[in-house]
């Protein structure tokens, strides 16, 4: 593989040890995880990198260190019911745009599916598939920055439930499921009262909920009256819920999820986000190993733009076309 190419895929791993210039000079420290700005540097320093400089999986670091900071900032909120909105934008917000640079998303979904911290995990989650979602419907970079902020932030006020009803295994009582929906509006009222932010963050907090049919709360609006970031949100909201394990269910199967909200694409949501994000995710999936209904395991060869969720599929040198095929269907994604 060409060094330069070799360079791009170490994006977002960790070095094991310090990286030294030909003349000596240390250029990386130990541990530090590559960003485009180190690995930029080597490319002009022309200093190669091999797989025994790098610690595969060390993406998963971001993940981990915006957990954490996700963690201090509901603390904090907690504490002083004030939004610490410098270290969003400081420490969390340029993590999740770094993650979204990777060249595979796909270890990071994983880790982020995790039950332990869901709240936590969502937050970034969301974020991030908002951000993917922004870029397919080809928002401008300002408005891509916004989204992500607004989808980051869009669960913000779960950080006036207790944690004890939001990780609860069983089933809620009413009241608590009461007191759960309203972190909307909690959310709403945290973000319009925080200086900085523009009134689509605090739309967004409220919205998200919001359905296109008018199925959804807390004021059971219909489409015209959701923002459309909200509706970008919502739909990276329902998915990343799905696919992620809680305290009181397993997580959905991936295809299954994505099936489910393909079906919902002229009900509930609406019908131009899911469909970009249904094409980005699958996109995202080409050369994947697939099971079919009938048993056989094939690869996605291509997605079609207007029916995302039906592939066409290679099966023993045989090309199905899942979206003409009627007795065939997409079982289950390996």
């Amino acid at each position: 593989m060409d060094i330069c190419l070799r360079r791009y895929q170490y994006y977002g791993l960790r070095v094991n040890k310090n990286i030294y210039s030909r003349m000596g000079t240390l250029v990386i420290p130990a541990y530090t995880i590559l960003t485009w700005k180190e690995i930029d540097m080597l490319r002009h320093l022309n200093i190669p990198l091999d797989e025994g400089d790098v610690e595969h999986g060390s993406i998963l670091f971001l993940v981990e260190s915006a957990i954490k900071e996700m963690k201090e900032v509901c603390e904090k909120i907690r504490f002083s019911d004030q939004l610490p909105l410098h270290d969003i934008r400081e420490k969390i917000i340029p993590i999740i745009v770094e993650m979204s640079q990777h060249i595979d998303l796909k270890p990071i979904f994983n880790h982020l599916e995790q039950h332990d911290d869901y709240t936590y995990r969502h937050s970034i989650g969301v974020a991030l598939l908002s951000r993917l979602i922004g870029k397919a419907k080809g928002l401008s970079s300002p408005e891509i920055l916004e989204l992500t902020t607004a989808g980051f932030l869009h669960d913000i006020g779960k950080a006036h439930i207790p944690e004890e009803i939001l990780n609860k295994p069983g089933k809620l009582t009413r009241e608590e499921f009461s007191l759960v929906k309203d972190h909307t509006k909690f959310g709403y009222d945290l973000l319009r009262k925080a200086s900085g932010l523009s009134v689509r963050h605090a739309l967004v907090a409220l919205q998200h909920h919001e359905r296109e049919d008018g199925s959804g709360y807390p004021y059971g609006l219909k489409g015209k009256d959701i923002d459309p970031y909200s509706k970008i949100v919502a739909v990276a909201d329902v998915f990343h819920a799905m696919i992620s394990k809680r305290s009181y269910k397993e997580p959905v199967p991936f295809y299954t999820v994505l099936k489910e909200i393909s079906d919902d694409m002229y009900g509930p949501l609406e019908p131009s986000t899911t469909l970009c994000f249904l094409r980005r995710i699958m996109d995202m999936l080409i050369g994947s190993s697939v099971i079919l209904s009938n048993g056989s395991e094939g690869k996605i060869i291509m997605v079609s733009s207007t029916d995302p969720v039906h592939p066409l599929v290679e099966v023993n040198g045989k090309y199905i076309d899942l979206s003409k095929e009627q007795t065939i269907q997409l079982d289950r994604i390996v």
